[in-house]
């Protein structure tokens, strides 16, 4: 009979501390109160240092970089519309005590000359109710120029207007498209509403997450104030692609994740090479919405960076980088100051949020600005950027559940995230609404059966016209940014759903601007006049010019309209064609030419 070989290493090693642990087991013997004691304290002790931050080893990033913004107004605070006074009716005089206190909405559009595209997202903002766009650099067109030298004089005028306009105020909120490629889908209520409850629920977060401080204000005996730390302030338009200069660029990694879930687009959701896949996260310049302080911040900063660079695409880079430098600095911070023992629970559940910056390789300069404020639309409820977006959104009429139910499952959106018509949405007035004063008027254009057709109110609300929905993220946008396929634009622009009475809206809100209602508007600051220059039917530039819309879009009707009824402004025929009130005098237009008339019989009489 064979020898039995040796037992392995192994066994006998388990063996051994098998043995050893059912020995300590079965002879326990209990610790003395004084072994007990120790332990509990240094338990305490351990988790006091764990339970304490770095803050005695590391700076003040919040002071080191400022971070504290030079206007203390907080946007979501701001009154950009006061309530309609029901107090006044047509035939009473307008109280002295209408004032405008409230800040103004104003939308710049960068754009050297009109154009297909510019006349869309004029015309679209119009039908919608939005104050007349400016036009930054109309007319400054400089031929022989390279695309690095048009980008940065757009920039320099952008910037110019907002520091040196007199029409524009530091409380006032500003609208900033890109010209060529913006559809306005929703009013101006429904834009400023959404963007101050975003800034308000974002807010939240970032209390949450960075705290509070306390600066010193000014008089000798006034308390040191307590401020957030970090706020929103600016909401960029989201993409699913980084513009940044390179891949490790700060704000192509360090910035915060998106706030769809995790797996939005099934399980390739941010993993699909080509981007499709990808939740929107990345800073888009082309979109962007804040108060005319903090504009001026950024733009100046971004042109800085522009002019040290001197690269074509200098801006999208710019405004990147200023992003993710400021997503570091905050994270800095956090570090500074957040609890060790928390951050080690956070990751141990997976639940942290912290922000990556071990990849990242850059000079901060102290006394520096990296704070700005900037956010990001993440859920397209104010900027939808089609660039590897086109097969996110389809038109819904939310009338029809049934189509509404099945692209919900096609789509694969859960249930928390219902396809229904946004609240905001509903509670508007019918699109389709006709002023019975209108029928009347003489104010030009005038009303004419045709051309002013418009379908019934009762038929078509907005739960029955056809509206750009994110799927996904179950939004209705206020506005399209077709900045992706460049051959979906024309398809787009007729799907949206406004297209089909165009040039009836077009003159409804024109002839809007005119009479009691938009008088008494005005002076209150009311929804439907956001902009004390006043003017309908046409564009302001930024040297403070106002050009009709018929000069500014002449020959693009059928781009526009598509309805074969000419040129705008002459669908009638003569646009001098002289019009008169109901007492006989000209409001409009040009007197036929007098004749010379005969001497009367009484007059021969008096003169002799």
């Amino acid at each position: 009979m064979a020898p039995s070989s040796p037992p392995l290493p192994q066994f006998e090693e388990a063996k051994s501390t098998t043995s050893t642990v059912l020995w300590q087991l079965y002879h326990h013997r209990p610790r003395s109160p004084r072994a007990i004691a120790l332990s509990v304290l240094t338990f305490f002790v351990l988790l006091y240092m764990l339970n304490t931050s770095s803050s005695q080893s590391e700076p003040n990033f919040w002071t080191k970089f400022p971070s504290q913004h030079p206007f203390p107004e907080r946007p979501e605070d701001a009154q950009v519309a006061l309530p309609q006074r029901n107090d006044i009716t047509i035939n009473d005089t307008l109280p002295h005590d209408l004032e405008k206190p409230n800040p103004q909405l104003h939308i710049l559009l960068p754009a050297q000359r009109s154009s297909r595209g510019s006349c869309r997202t004029i015309t679209s903002a119009m039908i919608l109710g939005y104050p007349p766009p400016t036009l930054i650099g109309y007319g400054h067109e400089a031929h022989g120029t390279t695309d690095f030298e048009q980008m940065v004089g757009r920039m320099k005028r952008t910037l110019a207007y907002l520091e040196h306009s007199r029409t524009v105020k530091d409380r006032d909120i500003v609208l900033l498209v890109d010209s060529e490629d913006v559809f306005f889908q929703l009013p101006p209520q429904v834009l400023v509403t959404r963007f101050q409850n975003i800034l308000r629920k974002n807010n939240k977060d970032l209390l949450r997450k960075y705290g509070v401080t306390t600066v010193n204000r000014p008089g000798p005996k006034t308390a040191p104030a307590v401020v957030q730390k970090y706020t929103q302030r600016v909401l960029f338009g989201a993409s699913k692609k980084c513009h940044g200069a390179h891949a490790t660029d700060p704000g192509c990694v360090s910035i915060p994740e998106s706030s769809l879930p995790p797996d939005v687009y099934g399980w390739k959701t941010d993993i699909h090479p080509d981007g499709f896949l990808n939740r929107p996260r990345w800073l888009n310049p082309g979109t962007v919405i804040g108060q005319a302080a903090d504009l001026r911040l950024i733009f100046k900063e971004a042109l800085r960076i522009i002019e040290q660079r001197q690269k074509k695409n200098g801006d999208e880079e710019a405004f990147t980088q200023i992003y993710g430098r400021q997503e570091v600095v905050r994270e800095l911070e956090r570090r500074r100051t957040v609890s060790l023992f928390k951050e080690w629970g956070y990751k141990l559940l997976g639940i942290s949020d912290a922000t990556n910056i071990s990849t990242i390789n850059i000079r901060l300069e102290t006394e520096h600005r990296y704070e700005y404020g900037i956010g990001v639309d993440f859920e397209s409820e104010l900027f939808f950027n089609q660039l590897l977006s086109a097969d996110d959104v389809e038109w819904l009429k939310y009338s029809n559940v049934t189509k509404t139910s099945a692209l919900q499952g096609s789509m694969g959106v859960p249930r928390e995230h219902r396809l229904l018509l946004p609240t905001d949405v509903a509670a508007l007035p019918n699109p389709f609404n006709y002023s019975l004063l209108a029928l009347n008027q003489t104010t030009l254009p005038l009303w004419n059966k045709t051309l002013d057709k418009l379908p019934n109110p009762e038929d078509h609300t907005w739960n029955d016209i056809p509206l750009m929905t994110n799927a996904h993220s179950a939004s209705v946008p206020v506005l399209a940014h077709v900045n992706g396929n460049t051959k979906l634009r024309n398809t787009w622009w007729e799907k949206m759903w406004f297209f089909p009475w165009a040039r009836a809206l077009l003159r409804r809100y024109v002839r809007a601007s005119q009479g009691f209602d938009a008088a008494q508007s005005s002076l209150l600051g009311g929804a439907d006049w956001w902009d004390m220059r006043g003017g309908r039917g046409g564009v302001w530039t930024d040297h403070e010019s106002w050009v009709r819309f018929a000069d500014v879009c002449q020959g693009q009707e059928r781009d526009l309209f598509d309805d074969d009824l000419g040129p705008w402004g002459k669908e009638n025929g003569d646009p001098d064609e002289p019009v008169y009130n109901e007492w006989g005098n000209l409001v409009y237009g040009k007197e036929p030419p007098q004749l010379p008339q005969p001497p009367q019989l009484n007059d021969i009489n008096d003169h002799w």
